[in-house]
């Protein structure tokens, strides 16, 4: 009897380790230089799941794929453009599609700072924001379900285009309000993860162009981001689901390390390239896609199956002008839908070819 009664306890203790919730540690959190991370972009009619709490169910079952994917480079800051600007950097982060490098501060002891970021928007050049003096949190460890707190950060911001500097100053707020198992579409679900919520505000002082442009008045940005970790699987986030607000704009962006199911996708006009597939449906051997350029440009080409996987790395590189044919192979591809995804200077063009 005493050894069913200790069998019982040991199980019970078991299913207590099993499921507890993690700990995000500095271990455990802050990723290696040289690695990077493959998301999935979701469809953004994603309905976010707001539940809070121990031991709850975070539902995305029913979460849709755009056949789009993105990745997330954790690379050596002295890399970097303006590495000079942030000599204290101890790694930074870029994402492919998106013009900006992220500087980061990894304090030894129990935080994670960012210093600052350098990004490309258009008619400005290259914007460099400085928060060396007044760095932000962007974790305190060790962090667990129940943890929270309240950070202040402020910088200045350069630009050719500007002829002063701007000053920005905002509040983080980093909540750890949930954790239980994430249900994802095809995964299957994924027991003890924790759910931090981050809200960040940062208001600019007044811009002031250059003589005879007007200048901009103070641009407020607000932004929510929804994260769900289990560092036993990845030190980034398995799936995040992000809110920004840039002066009124609102945009959403949810991505997972998962695959999930496929939404489908409209097809591009590709008449600017004149692109087109033939033969459409394959011929079980390949089918030939063509398109003109009238300048040089950078192409990246992958085939994505319905769902929403990359499958294969057509081409990448850049092309001369004039007309260019790419041949697709597709004897080794099961019958069915796929999506053609071309990155053609920076314009995506996505074309459905059926293999029969």
């Amino acid at each position: 009897m005493k050894k069913i009664y200790l069998s019982v306890v040991a199980l019970f203790c078991f299913g207590i380790i099993a499921f507890a919730q993690p700990t995000l540690t500095q271990a455990n959190f802050i990723p290696a230089i040289g690695t990077s991370q493959l998301y999935y972009v979701a469809d953004t009619n994603t309905i976010l799941d707001n539940t809070a709490g121990a031991n709850v169910v975070f539902d995305y079952s029913m979460m849709h794929g755009y056949g789009q994917s993105q990745t997330q480079y954790f690379i050596d800051p002295t890399t970097t453009p303006n590495t000079g600007d942030f000599p204290s950097a101890t790694f930074t982060d870029t994402t492919d599609n998106f013009a900006v490098n992220m500087k980061y501060n990894q304090d030894f002891t129990d935080s994670l700072d960012l210093i600052g970021l350098v990004l490309e928007i258009n008619s400005f050049g290259t914007v460099v924001g400085k928060y060396d003096a007044d760095p932000e949190t962007v974790m305190k460890f060790p962090f667990n379900y129940g943890d929270s707190y309240t950070d202040s950060y402020g910088g200045q911001f350069t630009s050719p285009s500007v002829s002063l500097p701007t000053n920005g100053n905002g509040t983080v707020t980093v909540n750890a309000d949930a954790w239980g198992t994430l249900k994802l579409p095809i995964t299957p679900q994924i027991d003890s993860v924790l759910r931090v919520v981050r809200v960040e505000n940062l208001l600019t002082d007044t811009i002031f162009l250059q003589p005879l442009f007007p200048n901009i008045l103070p641009i407020p940005i607000n932004a929510t981001q929804i994260s769900y970790y289990k560092p036993s699987i990845s030190k980034n986030p398995l799936l995040s689901y992000i809110i920004t607000d840039v002066n009124g704009d609102t945009t959403i962006n949810v991505i997972s390390q998962f695959p999930m199911n496929f939404v489908g996708i409209n097809e591009s006009n590709g008449n600017n390239f004149g692109l087109s597939l033939y033969p459409n449906p394959s011929n079980k051997d390949y089918s030939m896609l063509s398109f003109d350029l009238e300048n040089s440009a950078l192409v990246k080409i992958n085939l994505i199956n319905q769902l929403g996987q990359n499958i294969s790395s057509v081409f990448n590189g850049n092309m001369p002008l004039g007309k260019h044919q790419i041949k697709i192979k597709t004897s080794n591809l099961s019958d069915g839908l796929y999506i053609l995804n071309a990155n053609i200077g920076g314009k995506i063009i996505s074309q459905k070819l059926i293999v029969q």
